[in-house]
């Protein structure tokens, strides 16, 4: 259910003209992506505990800078951080943060690694783990380009739209299908 949460509430804050409500709701978008990058690493675990880690790791970060992004937005916390050196350098970290688009990188990295994990478990659809997996790189590969070519827009919406579809779909399919760990945990020691 988090995957919908999180899009809801990204897609909601972007779309709304009032600066307050919008930030405030990709904010509460920035604080579900950890419970949704919790659910899918104690989900994926049993399959590799160690890239579940860093897929997690690498979520967390996506979710940190998303938060450090938005309350720098706030015109009220950026003059109180900017008073201070500690704040400075977390303004100047959040400005690069948005200038390279590192937290999509980040989502991008994180993502690929959860969708390769879908495609060893089996607790998804092949089709389904493997869309995800490609529309990961994909996306991926867009935010690389801009690290490389900052002129080339990474976030247009056109290396985007596989990987929405695919986070919607598992998303959907986790919500009415679930996930049966210790079912997959055998057939994943038999391979």
């Amino acid at each position: 259910m988090m995957y919908w949460v999180v899009l809801v509430a990204d897609i909601a804050g972007a779309a709304i003209h009032s600066r307050t409500m919008g930030r405030s709701l990709e904010l509460a978008g920035s604080f579900f992506t950890v419970f949704l990058a919790l659910g899918l690493y104690y989900a994926l675990r049993p399959v590799q505990a160690g890239l579940a880690r860093m897929a997690l790791a690498m979520r967390l970060l996506e979710a940190a800078f998303g938060v450090l992004s938005i309350l720098v937005g706030f015109a009220g916390i950026s003059a109180r951080l900017g008073s201070t050196g500690l704040g400075g350098g977390l303004i100047r970290l959040a400005e690069w943060a948005d200038a390279t688009n590192f937290s999509a990188l980040a989502f991008t990295i994180g993502s690929t690694i959860f969708f390769s994990l879908f495609v060893k478990s089996g607790y998804i659809p092949r089709v389904l783990a493997w869309w995800g997996l490609l529309a990961s790189v994909a996306a991926m590969g867009a935010c690389l380009t801009h690290l490389a070519h900052p002129a080339f827009a990474a976030m247009t919406i056109y290396p985007w739209i596989p990987a929405l579809v695919a986070e919607t779909s598992t998303g959907l399919w986790l919500l009415v299908k679930s996930v049966k760990v210790g079912s997959a945990r055998v057939a994943i020691e038999r391979t």
